[in-house]
C-alpha cells in the first residue's frame, strides 16, 4: 500500500463534511494523480481490503458499536426527543458512510412491462422503491 493510497483511505474514512480537501478531485490534485486513478483504487480488491481493515479497526469492537448504535436508534425513533433527527442522521452516517461501498451493477430491462410476469413486475417495482427510500434516507 503506497503512502498516497493510505492518504486516500484516511480521507475516505473522514466524515464527508469534515474532509480536507472537500472533493475527491481536489484530493487527486493534492496527491498528483487523476481522479480516475482514485476511482480505480476504489474498485481494486487489495485497496478495498485495506480500506475494510482500517474501517474495522476504526469502528472497534462489535459490542461497543452495537451499544452506540442501539442508543442512537432509541433516540432517533423517539419523536419526543429534540435530537431524534440528529441521531437518525448519525446512525445512517455511522452505519454506511465509512465502509467501502460494494460495487453495484445497473441492469437495464428492455422487456416491455406487459411481457413480464406479475411476480417479476412486483419484484422490480419493490426493488426500485427500496432503492429510492435508501437514497432519501442517505440524503437526510
Amino acid at each position: 500500500m503506497s503512502a498516497k493510497q493510505e492518504r486516500f483511505i484516511g480521507w475516505l474514512m473522514t466524515v464527508k463534511e469534515q474532509r480536507e480537501p472537500r472533493t475527491q478531485s481536489a484530493l487527486a490534485v493534492e496527491l498528483g494523480v487523476t481522479d480516475s486513478v482514485l476511482s480505480g483504487w476504489k474498485r481494486d480488491p487489495d485497496f478495498l481490503e485495506a480500506w475494510n481493515v482500517r474501517y474495522l479497526r476504526t469502528i472497534g469492537n462489535p459490542g461497543s458499536k452495537m451499544e452506540i448504535m442501539n442508543t442512537l436508534m432509541a433516540t432517533a425513533t423517539d419523536a419526543d426527543d429534540p435530537k431524534h433527527v440528529q441521531a437518525a442522521k448519525a446512525f445512517f452516517e455511522i452505519e454506511g458512510s465509512l465502509r467501502p461501498q460494494k460495487n453495484q451493477v445497473d441492469i437495464k430491462v428492455t422487456t416491455a412491462p406487459s411481457e413480464l410476469s406479475d411476480d417479476d413486475l412486483e419484484r422490480l417495482m419493490s426493488d426500485k422503491a427500496t432503492d429510492e427510500l435508501s437514497k432519501r434516507r442517505e440524503a437526510g
